[in-house]
């Protein structure tokens, strides 16, 4: 690699993390963001707490978050300095790593350095739009996985993609939902073995991380898992925006109860709309998985990842529209992905992403209880919010075009392309 080609492989992801971090430490700290904070800190170190009493997470008390992410919840309390500082200095750290995944896989994908900024820029400032939602929530470190996951893929290192598959469901189950399209994409380059040894190294991991949780009692780490397919519908999911939106147009009565740690729709209806969207969430993981081995059939191979990356954008909307629950730092999860699609629906996809995360700030968490309490301004702006993710859905769909070459594309031969990726990847995982 030349000289040229390294000075915007090192400026860009370094210019856009030191954005990231001025962001984190300024404007964070004003009174506009402080005012009428929502958090999850506490439950974070009460879960801590009862760690370092000797109690066993699952058996000894419920916890509705799988084991690494207990393990991340202990880190604070025994670091020198407050447990929410402590916390924050974390997800930065994730910032960081998420907004240097971001522009090295928009590197590896062959965007044109325009692109790239944009799509590191997006990410550092991302901070501004989703205020104490970033270091109150560890949300932002589900994004670096899932940032580096996808480096990883298009880059062909496997090993890494199934192990951080595997780190990432340890701590979040959200990391599920890109199993399949990552299946297919590895299945359609390298074979069925290769996938099979992937996906069986990622349960391998899976299965060890939860293993003494399961021999210290299996019904109760079970729960984990129990807890999320009885939850109800959330209030601020997709489905729940239906039935709000009929409520303030044509006043259909709703009944809104706290359970789960959160607020929910209760009532039949509810629970129909619950049960349709966690059939439609299937249905649409599957039906992209689907479309993208197709796409890869007949796509170039220099553009084959970009289909992976519109069906991984695509998936990951899909399972914040579809989803029974959608609480809003879930939002974070499309940082990896949303500005990084490229094609004809490439900056329309980045446009809606960005829309995303604004809309989400415009009622929470200022406006979060007057929409418990069902007023019309924040129904509306919630209902603005999911058609949304319903149309990033769309832009980002996995569609034949992208298996040719894109204008916003600088694509370099097969063995060019594979070369550069190979040894900036190296750089930036060994220095």
């Amino acid at each position: 690699m030349s000289g040229r080609d390294w000075a915007p492989a090192l400026t860009l992801p370094v210019a856009a993390s030191a954005l990231g971090v001025l962001i984190w430490i300024l404007p964070l700290r004003l009174g506009f963001y402080r005012q009428d904070a929502i958090t999850d800190l506490p439950t974070y170190e009460r879960a801590a707490d009862r760690i370092l009493d000797g109690l066993v997470p699952y058996r000894d008390f419920a916890l509705e978050y799988p084991p690494l992410a207990a393990g991340l919840f202990v880190v604070p309390e025994v670091l020198p300095g407050s447990y929410g500082l402590v916390f924050s200095a974390l997800m930065l750290a994730s910032l960081v790593a998420t907004v240097i995944g971001v522009v090295m896989t928009a590197r590896a994908l062959g965007l044109t350095v325009a692109r790239q900024a944009a799509a590191g820029g997006a990410v550092a400032l991302s901070p501004l739009a989703l205020g104490l939602l970033v270091e109150t929530r560890f949300d932002m470190l589900v994004a670096a996985l899932v940032s580096w996951t996808l480096f990883a893929a298009v880059t062909d290192r496997w090993r890494l993609v199934w192990f951080l598959v595997g780190v990432g469901v340890l701590v979040k189950l959200v990391a599920l939902l890109l199993v399949p399209v990552l299946v297919i994409y590895q299945l359609h380059r390298h074979g069925r073995a290769a996938a099979g040894r992937g996906l069986g190294l990622a349960a391998l991991l899976v299965a060890a991380g939860f293993l003494p949780f399961l021999m210290a009692s299996a019904a109760d780490t079970w729960s984990l898992i129990s807890y999320h397919l009885e939850r109800p519908l959330q209030i601020e999911s997709s489905g729940s925006a239906y039935l709000l939106s009929l409520h303030a147009l044509a006043d259909v009565p709703l009944r809104v109860e706290s359970s789960f740690g959160s607020q929910g729709l209760g009532g039949d209806g509810a629970q129909i709309v619950a049960a349709l969207s966690a059939a439609i969430l299937v249905g649409l993981v599957a039906t992209i998985a689907v479309v993208l081995r197709w796409g890869l059939h007949r796509a170039h191979p220099t553009v084959e990842a970009h289909l992976l990356i519109a069906a991984a954008a695509a998936t990951i909307a899909t399972g914040l529209a579809a989803g029974k629950v959608l609480s809003p730092q879930f939002v974070m999860w499309l940082l990896p992905v949303g500005f990084i699609v490229a094609g004809r629906y490439g900056w329309t996809t980045y446009g809606l992403t960005a829309a995303v995360l604004i809309a989400t700030a415009v009622y929470f968490p200022r406006s979060y209880w007057d929409l418990v309490e069902l007023d019309t301004w924040p129904i509306m702006v919630l209902v603005v919010r999911d058609a949304l993710l319903i149309a990033l859905v769309a832009a980002a769909w996995p569609r034949p075009s992208l298996g040719r070459a894109p204008r916003s594309v600088e694509l370099p031969s097969s063995a060019t392309a594979r070369r550069g990726a190979r040894s900036l990847a190296a750089r930036y995982l060994t220095d």
